[in-house]
């Protein structure tokens, strides 16, 4: 299978993934390297595994991050390992990585988790930051689960990570 996938024929946890792809490849294009980030995208990576039993644990997880993606003010050494002109892209950029899953995590706005992966494209265009190919997300099942297909396999969870 060849056709093109669009935004629309992806799962919320596709969409979040390509969207924290995107994030390390932004950071990687910048050469932004901070334990804070990679603490927010190793959790956020995590969202392909949260389950019934699981997701509200995930969710809380956030609040024990030094960025969290939710508008909060990040600490200062963050900002200081970051290059001026980019930061406030960057902050922008994290928060809409975060929404694209958080805007259903307690209602259904699965037209909301698709603004706002599209930000996140247009953003790292705006960079020269690749955009994933989305064929590489695609899950035969996307609609379960009110829309956030299947929960990933370890093995499905590193394939996708890989794609980084």
């Amino acid at each position: 299978m060849n056709r093109a996938v669009s935004i629309d024929d992806l799962s919320v946890v596709a969409r979040q993934c390509i969207a924290v792809t995107c994030l390390q490849r932004f950071c990687r294009r910048y050469q932004i390297k901070h334990p804070a980030l990679t603490q927010f995208i190793d959790h956020v990576w995590k969202v392909g595994q949260a389950d019934g039993e699981s997701f509200v644990a995930w969710d809380e997880g956030f609040s024990t991050l030094p960025i969290t993606g939710l508008g909060d003010e990040w600490p200062d050494a963050v900002r200081a390992a970051i290059p001026a002109d980019i930061c406030d892209t960057l902050v922008e950029l994290v928060e809409q990585v975060l929404e694209t899953s958080a805007s259903t995590w307690y209602g259904g706005d699965l037209p909301a988790t698709k603004r706002h992966l599209e930000i996140v494209l247009n953003i790292c265009q705006q960079h020269g930051v690749a955009q994933p190919d989305f064929r590489q997300y695609a899950q035969a099942q996307a609609q379960l689960r009110g829309g956030w297909g299947p929960v990933l396999t370890d093995e499905e969870t590193s394939a996708w990570r890989r794609l980084a």
